[in-house]
Order: C-alpha cells, then structure tokens, then sequence
C-alpha cells in the first residue's frame, strides 16, 4: 500500500507516541550516495514531516531515525528518548521472536525490520541496550548485527526501495498497540562484548572427550562444590534460567575454557535448551555470554599486548591431574562456606610456609632463600567472604601450631620486640584489613620507615632497632604476612614508589569479586562433618613431627652439646633448575615486553622467586626423607598457580598510581554506572562537588566517551556509554 497521509500518520503516532523530540527523516538517492537529512519537531510538525516524505519519496529511499533527538542533529549524544526498541531484522522472520513486536516491516521481499514501543520513552542506554540483545541473539537466524545501535536509520512503509530493479515497496505487515516494559525483554540475554558472540560454535572434534563428571572431579581443587550439585539436579521450574548461568559462571572461575563449560552445561540437568529440544547453538551463545560476564566480574587487565601461557598443554594436563595438600586442603575449605574458592590455596600455602619456613631452607648461587610467603587477599566487597577465608586457615594452623601465629595488629616497635628471640621459627602476621596498615604506615610518623623494615624481614636480613630504653635485635627472621583488605582501597593507598621499593612486589595477591552465585542462604544449623578437618590436621602433624625435629649441636672446644632444631637444606634437580630458569626467562621477558616495564619487572621477578619458594614447599610437604629433593614436576606445579598469580598481580598493579584527579574520575564514573540517569545536581551533593569541579569532571567523562548526557528539563542525566561497566 503507498503511502498516504493518514498511513504515515498512524505509523508515526505508534512509533513516536505523543512526546516531544526532534525526528531525522533521511533521503537517499536510487545510487545509495549522498543522504539528504531534514529535521521536524515532533509532534508539533507532523504534518510538516508528513508532507517532506510524500514529496520527495518518487525518487528517494526515504529512511526515519526510530529515536527523537534533542537536537536537529543525527548524533548518538543527542539521542534524547528511546520511544521504542528497533532492529534490522533483515532474513530473520519476525515469528522467531520471543517479544511479539509492536511494528512488522517488511523492507524488501523476505526482508524485515520491526520496533517494539514502551510504555513510556526510555533512555538511550537502555533502548539501545534491549535492540542490541534482540539483534545478537536473533543474528544466528539472519537478524543484523549492526542494526541497534542509537541513530540507526530505518525504511519508512509506503516508500520505495530502489535497490532493485524494478523497485520495490516497503510495506507495513502488522502493526498493534503493544506497549512493553523494559523488564519483559528479560529472555534476552545481556551483551556485554559483541565480538566474542560472534564465535562459530566448535566442531565436535574440538570438543572434550571426557566425561562430563570426570571432567568436573579434574577441577575439583578450583571448583566452588556448589558447581556439583547444580550439575545432577533439576532446578525448580523457575529456576532453570538461574541454575545455568550459575553453573556457568562457576565452571569459569574454576578456570575452564568455553569448550570444556559447553561440554559440561550441555549434560547438566539444568540445561533448559535440551529441554525445549533447542539447538546447541542456543547453549553455546550462553556459554559465550558467561565467559563474558566472567572476563568482566574478573576484571583483569593484562599489561603486556599478548602474555604467553608458562606452560605447555600437557603440561597443565599433568598439573591438573595432580593433588597435593594444596589441592585437599581447597576442596575443604570450600566446603565450609561460600568464600572465594580462589582465596583457598593462598590459606594452604600459608600453612606450609607456616609449619616449613626456617626449617627447610634453598640454598642457591646466591645466598639462602627462606620459604616465608606473603598473600594478600582483596575483594570488591564483603560477599566474597575474604575473612572467612583467611580465619579457616588460621584457625586450622592454630591447632596443630599455635605459636606460629605472631600478631593480627601492633606497631613497629612491638612487632620487632614479638619476632625478638624467634630466629628460625615462622612467625604469621595476620592483618585482615590492611589497608589500614598502609595508611599509617604512609601518614603516621611513628610508622616511617615500617615498609622498608618489612621487606628486609621478608628477605630473613638480620634487623637492629635502637630505642630510648633498649636494644631490639632480630635475627634469622622468617615473617610469613596474610593479608586481606578491599581491592579499591588498597590500590588507593598504594603508589609506584611501594612497588619500586620492593615491598608490593614481596606479595602474591589473589582477587575475587562478588558473586550471588556463591552465597549459600542462610538456614538453620547443620551437621558439622569433622572428618576432612581430622585428616589435614593428622597431615599437618605429621609434617610438624618430621620437619621440627630438634638435633644435638656440639659447641667448638667447648666438649657439650646444645638441643637446636634441625635445618634441612633443599636441593633442586639439574632438570628441575632447567625448567625454572626457563620459567623465569619468561616471566621476565613479559615484564619488559609489558606497557609498564618499570613496574611490572619487578612484579614478575619476585613472583616468579615465591613460585620457586612454593615448588619447594610442595616438594617438602610430599616428602618424609632425610632430605629434600626438588624435581621437575614440583617446579610444573609451582608456575600451574604462578600461571593465576600473574593475572592477578596485573589486575592490582595496573589500579597503582592513580593520581587523585583520576580516582575522582572513577568514583564519579562509578557512581553513574551504579545510577544510570542520574543527575549532575545529584553527583554534586553527593560528592560535594562545585559546579567547576562537576563540570570538568562530566566534561573529561564525555570527551572519553564512557558516560552519555541526555536532556531532562533545565539540566542533564548521565548514563554510562555501551559497554562501560
């Protein structure tokens, strides 16, 4: 049917509604070259608009912008509402969709376009947000992947479509008065980086040939228990969404690939696509969505362009097959609660370190290396349990080892006076927010000079600390620091200056950021099951028996001989030195190969001497012999948790440095993607702003396109851009 002032008239009112905006409505020559754009102010001119197209579409593709803009002016920062969701449907018939549309267009034979009208206009972000999802989750059925992004250019019905010969018309399929809600396009799945959604899904050849459960006891050591049990029961009828992508996440934090999570998503029995007989390709887009959603919670930012992986495939094979008290250890722990089950490791090597440093030592070409470790433990927020996590193996090391826990607070001064009189025998620091520590170890006189002090302990260098009324003097130190503390804050506090010192790079750090998905509800008391407690602890004490071992010392000339505890020196293989050398070529060609060689050099050079201190310790904790021999496959083990330790020493580094002019960015930038819409006079009040600070600050957000300003009234709302998370 051609267009006719009233056909016009009825498609504009559903499209645009009764709101006030400006409306691009754009020619195209037959040749496609050139546009010819007019602007109309709706609906004040609609009759005005009505009568441009019926005129010019003789000759012309007439097209309309589906958004009303603030301005006569087709720009994404201009986009004021979103009176409805769009999308260039193209091959993808409009019966596949999950929403039934509000607009069926139907551009060229077998060609479609549609609109989807809300309740009441939206904002930008959030149209585009909802065409977005729709395209890419209908892409696999023709829909075009370009076709939702604000200012999009759509066929007016009624026109001609002069990309055939002969021409053909565009013409209006359906069209009713459904208004939708954001919220009732939920089924569709969030988009959080196209270009990964786009991956074909793997040939079967590609995929694991593993049995699924046999594949999920590989990562037992990693893997949240939760994960097993969402696995092998049907979830509740309206859950089935929910428990998938729960699992989905899980099996990505335990460190699978997208293949691995496909294989075991699709024998799961909350795969609610094999229960509507969908294809696999359904799944696959979940899985793919997932590990998006993973990339993003994980937030690691890796400083070299392209970091090559430490070892080989079979080699992480081998790694992966292997349980050491690490690996029991984890598969307790995370049993106890709904902490991180990345934070565990850091508790069993602390246990290590606790009840083997001093007594096993490394000597090498250049002097003695001691086994004390150091972890720091952050977190975004209180739900990832991060005291829970630190407290179970503190507690666990208490009973078989009380004394080796030194302080959880104190200044310099006592803990010097605590370590005085403590040569050779581990000594835990346990600080669980240490933020604060830093704080007044950067502010508070008294505390000058406590970071330097801290990495000569950490090293085992004799320290001598003179006061008004006595001497402190402290020899063969072996401090072991565990410590936790909110990953912002921290990375706040902390300068360039801590990570050239030393002192930064001395820690191993383990992030982690909330997940819904870990908590376990809250319920009454249960049945507690001592029996993975009672056989760590029987480990432990058995280590603790061989290793502090107490031997007679006969004094020179002196004709007696004095109790001391026995040292065992630990011994590398010529295999084992090989491949630790080559670990550590590596690991320091990626620092100077990284955009920050002056700081991740470093990082890389001590963190790859504490995973030659954690193969060692994993050698002695398998051994029961009157020596300590260090093989090849310790060292393997050693880089497999180096390989987690590397992202996230990236992930904290990479936050340092930050001058206060950049954090109040963040916080402003933070505070919009939290409260999209939220208003300039708002960000004031809340971060006591004045309009100069407010508006430069808005102004650099704008100009790095990570927030969008739209006209509400006399002022504007903020929205974070696409993709800004």
């Amino acid at each position: 049917m051609a267009a006719t002032p009233q056909t016009l008239s009825s498609f504009f009112r559903i499209a645009f509604g009764r709101d006030e905006g400006f409306v691009c409505i754009a020619a195209i020559p037959p040749g496609m070259k050139g546009i010819e754009e007019r602007y109309f102010l709706w609906p004040r001119q609609e009759g005005d608009m009505i009568q441009h197209i019926l005129s010019t579409q003789g000759a012309y593709n007439m097209y309309f912008c589906p958004q009303l803009l603030d301005r006569p002016t087709r720009k994404k920062e201009k986009v004021r509402y979103c009176p409805s969701a769009w999308a260039d449907l193209d091959a993808c018939t409009p019966d596949k969709m999950m929403v039934e549309p509000t607009v069926i267009v139907e551009s060229s034979q077998g060609r479609y376009q549609a609109l989807w009208s809300f309740e009441g206009p939206v904002p930008p972000s959030e149209g585009e947000s909802v065409s977005r999802r729709i395209a890419y989750y209908h892409a696999h059925h023709g829909a075009d992947q370009s076709g939702w992004d604000l200012t999009q250019l759509l066929r007016i019905p009624g026109t001609m479509n002069y990309k055939y010969d002969p021409p053909q018309e565009v013409r209006l399929l359906d069209a009713n008065r459904k208004r939708y809600r954001v919220s009732e396009f939920s089924e569709y799945p969030e988009v959080f980086n196209t270009s990964l959604l786009t991956l074909p899904m793997p040939e079967q050849e590609a995929l694991p040939t593993t049995d699924p459960l046999d594949l999920l006891q590989r990562y037992r050591r990693s893997l949240n228990p939760k994960a097993f049990l969402l696995f092998d029961t049907e979830p509740p009828p309206n859950a089935w969404s929910e428990a998938l992508w729960s699992l989905s996440l899980l099996l990505f934090e335990a460190g699978m690939d997208r293949e691995e999570v496909f294989h075991i998503t699709s024998a799961a029995k909350c795969n609610k696509y094999d229960r509507d007989n969908k294809p696999p390709m359904y799944l696959w887009r979940d899985v793919c969505r997932a590990f998006l959603r993973h990339q993003e919670n994980s937030n690691v930012i890796v400083t070299p362009s392209e970091q090559p992986d430490l070892l080989s495939e079979e080699e992480i094979r081998w790694a992966e097959s292997q349980e050491t008290f690490v690996e029991r250890y984890t598969s307790w722990a995370s049993g106890l609660g709904d902490a991180a089950t990345q934070y565990h490791p850091a508790g069993a090597f602390i246990i290590l370190s606790s009840l083997l440093g001093g007594r096993v030592r490394l000597p090498t070409s250049f002097g003695i290396v001691g086994l004390n470790l150091w972890f720091m433990i952050l977190a975004d927020t209180t739900l990832t349990r991060k005291s829970t996590a630190m407290d179970i193996a503190i507690d666990l090391l208490a009973i078989v080892d009380e004394d080796a826990i030194l302080a959880t607070d104190g200044s310099i001064e006592g803990l010097m006076t605590g370590l005085q009189g403590r040569s050779n025998r581990p000594s835990v620091f346990l600080r669980d927010e240490f933020s604060g520590l830093i704080e007044q170890m950067t502010k508070k006189d008294y505390y000058a000079g406590m970071m330097e002090v801290l990495t000569k302990l950490y090293d085992g260098k004799m320290q001598k600390r003179l006061l008004r009324k006595e001497t402190i003097t402290i020899l063969n130190p072996v401090l072991i620091l565990f410590a936790g503390g909110i990953k912002t804050k921290v990375q706040q506090l902390l300068t360039l200056e801590h990570i050239g010192s030393g002192f930064i790079p001395r820690f191993i750090f383990i992030t982690a950021d909330s997940a819904v998905a870990r908590m376990q509800p809250l319920g009454p008391p249960t049945e507690k099951d001592y029996s993975g407690r009672d056989t760590l602890e029987a480990e432990m004490r058995d280590l603790y028996e061989h290793y502090v071992r107490v031997a007679d010392f006969e004094t020179r000339g002196q004709g007696f001989k004095v109790p001391m505890y026995r040292q065992w020196d630990a011994t590398l293989t010529e295999q084992a030195w090989a491949r630790y050398n080559k670990f550590e070529q590596e690991m320091m060609q990626a620092g100077i190969d990284s955009g920050r060689p002056e700081l991740m050099t470093p990082v890389y050079d001590r963190l790859s001497k504490s995973t030659l201190k954690a193969a060692t310790l994993l050698a002695a904790a398998r051994q029961r012999d009157e020596t300590v021999v260090v093989e090849e496959s310790d060292v393997v083990l050693g880089i497999y948790y180096c390989r987690g330790w590397r992202d996230y020493s990236n992930d904290v580094v990479n936050g340092v440095g930050k001058n206060a002019g950049e954090r109040e960015l963040e916080k402003v930038l933070n505070a919009i993607i939290r409260n999209p819409g939220i208003t300039k006079s708002r960000l004031m009040q809340n971060y006591h702003l004045t309009a100069q600070t407010a508006n430069a600050i808005l102004t650099t957000l704008e100009q790095r396109e990570v927030v969008t300003a739209t006209r509400q009234g006399r002022g504007y709302t903020y929205y974070p851009t696409l993709g800004v998370t």
